[in-house]
């Protein structure tokens, strides 16, 4: 299974660069904004149940998603069908 998200496309629709969606978030360390957050979480790297759903907070909060279904979701690898998004969603054989 492939973890999927709009996260790029909601920000651009609600007007946010991804230093302000970084910003609303949070993600800040020594009183820098940590906006690679946002950059590495659009590329499915290094995303955290807990930064997800911070993200999906926000994006909610503008307007542009009702569910965090809207923002990410799984896929499954086999086939390009898309699954509701349960990132504890585990197959057994």
């Amino acid at each position: 299974m492939i973890g999927k998200n709009n996260i790029a496309t909601l920000r651009e629709q609600a007007g946010m660069t991804g230093y302000q969606l970084a910003k609303k978030c949070g993600f800040i360390s020594n009183n820098h904004v940590l906006n690679r957050y946002i950059k590495d979480a659009e590329a499915g790297k290094h995303l955290s149940v807990y930064r997800a759903l911070l993200i999906y907070n926000e994006l909610r909060k503008a307007g542009v998603c009702e569910k965090f279904e809207d923002v990410f979701w799984v896929e499954d690898s086999n086939s390009n069908e898309e699954q509701p998004s349960n990132m504890n969603i585990k197959k057994t054989p």
